[in-house]
C-alpha cells in the first residue's frame, strides 16, 4: 500500500514538476498569454511544447509524433491492481469535481493532464493500453458530464478485458462524489 501511495506521489510530483520547470523556463514566453490564444508560430518559440499538449488555437493535435510510454512494466500484479483500483478512483473523483460548463483553459488543462498521465503512468503495459483508448476516443472534456461519462466508458472497457463487472454510468457521478464540498465555484487563491 506505501508503494502505490509513493508511485502516484512521485507521478503527481514529477508531472507537477515538469510543468513547473516548463513554465519557469519559458515564463517571458507566458506573459500577459493564455495557452489557448498561442500560434503556431509561439509554439515553435516553446520548443515544440503545445504540440505535445495539442488543443485549439493553432497548437497542433494532442497526438502529433510518436508518443511512447515512459515506465516499464509493472511484475508485481498485486501492486499493479491496488495502483489501479486508485487511480480509477482518483480520475472519477477528478472526474466529479471538474466544472460543470469549462473554460477553454480548464478543458486543455484536463487533456493535457489526461496525456501526460497516458505517459508517465507508472504501469507501462497499462499506460500503453490508456494511449491506444485515447487515441481511438478522443477525450471529451466539453463538461463535467461528459467527462465522467467518458472515463467510465474507458473504464468499462478495461473492466470487459479484465472480466470484471461493467460499472452503471448513469450512477458514476453519485458514486464518486467526494464529499468535498461545494463544487459550482471555482477555486480562488486567498478567497
Amino acid at each position: 500500500m506505501i508503494k502505490v501511495k509513493a508511485m502516484l506521489l512521485a507521478l503527481t510530483l514529477a508531472c507537477l514538476g515538469l510543468m513547473t520547470l516548463t513554465v519557469y523556463r519559458y515564463r517571458d514566453d507566458f506573459q500577459d498569454r493564455s495557452l489557448v490564444n498561442l500560434t503556431n508560430e509561439d509554439a515553435g518559440n516553446l520548443g515544440g511544447l503545445l504540440n505535445i499538449i495539442g488543443g485549439g488555437g493553432g497548437m497542433g493535435d494532442l497526438w502529433q509524433g510518436d508518443t511512447h510510454v515512459v515506465m516499464g512494466k509493472m511484475a508485481n500484479e498485486t501492486l499493479r491492481a491496488q495502483l489501479g483500483r486508485r487511480t480509477w478512483y482518483f480520475m472519477h473523483v477528478m472526474a466529479s469535481r471538474y466544472p460543470i460548463d469549462p473554460t477553454s483553459d480548464e478543458k486543455q488543462a484536463m487533456k493535457s493532464f489526461l496525456f501526460l498521465m497516458s505517459r508517465l503512468y507508472p504501469c507501462g503495459d497499462c499506460a500503453h493500453h490508456f494511449q491506444q483508448h485515447l487515441k481511438r476516443h478522443p477525450i471529451n472534456v466539453e463538461s463535467r458530464d461528459k467527462l465522467e461519462q467518458y472515463l467510465c466508458g474507458m473504464h468499462n472497457v478495461v473492466n470487459k478485458s479484465l472480466n470484471k463487472p461493467l460499472f452503471n454510468c448513469a450512477e458514476v457521478h453519485a458514486t464518486y462524489d467526494c464529499g468535498c464540498g461545494p463544487d459550482t465555484v471555482r477555486y480562488k487563491p486567498g478567497s
